[in-house]
């Protein structure tokens, strides 16, 4: 397949997903070209997508970055890619980050979208960044503080998180 060209999942009806081929935009100064590693799944908010489900209220706030088309189908989306940038600004090239991306084999995005990972961070890990985000706002909404203690229901990806960030905290 051409470099211009990548696969990317596409939810076309409820339930029902296929592997697109579509032309990436031209890099622009200041994008970056990712072939990704990793894309993490988000079994609950992904879910709701590929079952039709999203809430005509939410269609604003639940879109991301990069998605394409629209809830009432077909929609890319998605939120957690891990890729390696392999064109852009000089800093950025080799090195492995995050960004906020529907599933996709390539991508062209903002560099100031990508998020360097630190080399103590494999990189199949950060594909739950997006996930870990979650945990960490659920957290701080919760105001939990010192000597509190937490029951988590649910214990999904996020949830699982949340517990692990929880746990963290210190007790009196």
């Amino acid at each position: 397949m051409s470099s211009d060209f990548a696969r990317a999942l596409w939810i076309t009806r409820p339930g029902v997903c296929e592997l697109r081929s579509e032309r990436l935009p031209d890099i622009e100064e200041g994008d970056c070209l990712l072939e990704a590693m990793y894309s993490g799944v988000s079994p609950g908010t992904e879910r709701l997508v590929l079952s039709g489900r999203v809430p005509l209220s939410l269609y604003e706030s639940m879109k991301c970055p990069y998605m394409g088309g629209d809830f009432s189908f077909p929609v890319k989306y998605g939120y957690s890619l891990v890729g390696r940038v392999v064109k852009g600004p000089a800093p950025l090239v080799g090195k492995i980050g995050h960004v906020l991306h529907p599933h996709q084999e390539r991508c062209v995005v903002r560099a100031s979208d990508v998020h360097v990972l630190p080399e103590r961070v494999p990189p199949r890990r950060a594909a739950l960044a997006s996930n870990m985000e979650t945990a960490v706002n659920a957290l701080w909404d919760s105001e939990m503080s010192l000597g509190d203690r937490a029951l988590v229901v649910g214990f999904g990806a996020v949830g699982a998180l949340v517990a692990r960030v929880a746990a963290g905290v210190p007790v009196s």
